[in-house]
């Protein structure tokens, strides 16, 4: 035998070694591709595709396209819509695609820095890995490629810098600036989501403590990033802060659930449970890295969710995730000579923790399945122009892409009436602001009645509801009822009334 042979089955003995180590990622990944045929489309990534292709069409942003976000939540959907159009692929395919290969660099990112900094034994390596990936590719469930699963994606390598510095290490630079990048895309995704830098920040800080990681190069290149992007927004899409802003300060931010009702939905309750764990699982070492850093950055994302205060799953996906994170880090790095964990851990927390990922999967994949509306639709013309009388942007999103519909309507939804319409009913608002709001309804009423006007869609969605009747808010402006003349009732599928175009009108 030959040294050449040697070798080849060297190599392949090393290959077969590796192979169970590989098999659980495999598998994750398997069943993750899966999923994106089984589950629902989601409503918010199936819109922002949509504003995506009439960007990219020529269609002006916060002039014929309207939306409440800052420009970078379309921006994200422009690479995966020009490679659709490219491989002639359906953009929520290269869209998923894009984000699953983005998880899988993400956490080989992650990984990589912290057996760079020998904070990670090789043993623990894959079992951490498989973890993280069931957290970036399979718990988003319905609201996988959300802009908030995305931050997380993004995000992950900048907590393992934090962990490395909370340690008293010194990351390579090469993953300093991946990681400040990381950290920038993020809070441009969500300003908002700096509460998690800053949460995760200020518990690397108090682990060395020292103050210096405060003023580390990856927190320098996030804040850069976050400040060149307000000052793009400025020069190139004023119309963000004069036309957007306004309203959505004045008429959606306002609008949050009742907070009793917002407690008793899973997210916050579930995300307790896990620290309770933790707690019971690592008792004070929970407040050492590297657990205290993921959880302080959960922490941060929670601080988001609860501010926000509109009770949507999505929007706790990263604080779920990063407390599971969490809880699977203290299981890998427990201690079977420790009396708290050793029991404990073999009989409760393998099951508690698999459970807690169930029910967090189940709460982050509610949605509303309405694809029988856009059979119907199909029904009516291949290639139908749509808009909606309704709200919930679910009423349009992604019916009119599952239809193969065209979006005629600037805007998603009449979200705007919506959130002027909850003020007035439950407020006591002074003249001004009175007088304020109904101008941006009558804003939002006179949009919609020009759409109808300049695009006479061949489909008008119209959402059923208790607390608002559309058509009637709809025929009590004459303009808007002399433009609905032109429809008749098609058909009733659950929530959603389907308005037709007659014939020749």
């Amino acid at each position: 035998m030959t040294a050449r042979d040697v070798a080849k089955v060297r190599h392949r003995l090393a290959v077969s070694a590796a192979m169970p180590r590989w098999l659980p990622m495999i598998a994750i990944v398997v069943v993750a591709i899966a999923l994106r045929k089984f589950l629902l489309a989601n409503v918010d990534v199936s819109w922002f595709i949509t504003i995506a292709e009439k960007w990219l069409d020529g269609q002006r942003l916060y002039v014929d396209i309207v939306d409440v976000n800052p420009p970078a939540s379309m921006f994200l959907y422009v690479v995966p819509v020009l490679l659709a159009r490219l491989s002639r692929l359906p953009p929520e395919f290269t869209c998923d695609a894009l984000v699953l290969l983005s998880a899988g660099l993400s956490i080989w990112l992650a990984a990589r820095i912290l057996l760079d900094a020998k904070l990670l034994a090789p043993g623990q390596a894959w079992p951490v890995a498989a973890l993280a990936a069931i957290a970036l590719m399979i718990m988003p469930a319905w609201g996988f490629a959300e802009r908030e699963h995305i931050a997380l994606v993004v995000f992950l390598p900048a907590l393992a810098v934090s962990i490395v510095r909370a340690k008293g290490g010194t990351p390579n630079w090469p993953m300093v600036v991946v990681a400040g990048l990381g950290a920038g895309i993020t809070v441009i995704i969500k300003p908002q989501f700096a509460t998690a830098q800053l949460c995760m920040v200020v518990a690397s800080a108090l682990c060395l403590r020292s103050w210096r990681v405060v003023f580390a190069v990856e927190n320098w290149i996030s804040a850069g990033m976050l400040a060149a992007y307000a000052v793009l927004i400025l020069l190139v899409y004023p119309r963000f802060f004069t036309d957007a802003l306004p309203p959505v300060i004045a008429a959606y931010i306002p609008i949050k659930e009742e907070f009793f009702s917002f407690l008793m939905h899973a997210a916050l309750p579930l995300w307790a449970a896990i620290l309770l764990l933790i707690r019971r699982l690592k008792g004070h070492a929970m407040f050492a890295p590297p657990i205290c850093v993921v959880l302080a950055a959960s922490v941060g994302f929670c601080i988001s969710y609860v501010v926000q205060q509109k009770g949507w799953p999505y929007q706790s996906y990263p604080m779920l995730a990063l407390a599971l994170l969490a809880l699977a880090l203290a299981v890998v790095d427990r201690d079977p000579a420790d009396s708290r964990s050793g029991q404990l851990s073999r009989f409760v927390v393998g099951p508690t923790a698999a459970l807690m990922a169930a029910v967090a999967f189940f709460w982050l994949n509610i949605a509303v399945d309405r694809s029988a509306v856009a059979a119907a639709i199909r029904e009516i013309k291949p290639h139908a122009t749509m808009l909606a009388l309704s709200a919930d942007i679910s009423i349009g999103h992604p019916i009119v892409r599952q239809a193969g519909g065209i979006w005629v309507g600037r805007a998603c939804a009449l979200w705007l009436t919506l959130g002027v319409e909850t003020r007035r009913s439950t407020e006591t608002l002074d003249p001004q602001t009175d007088v304020r709001l109904k101008a941006y309804e009558e804003s939002d009423r006179s949009m919609l009645t020009e759409d109808i006007a300049s695009h006479r869609p061949d489909v008008i969605l119209v959402q059923i509801m208790k607390d608002i009747d559309w058509l009637a808010w709809a025929r009590s402006d004459p303009a808007l009822a002399e433009q609905l003349q032109s429809y008749r009732a098609y058909k009733t599928i659950g929530d959603v009334l389907i308005l037709r175009r007659a014939e020749g009108r």
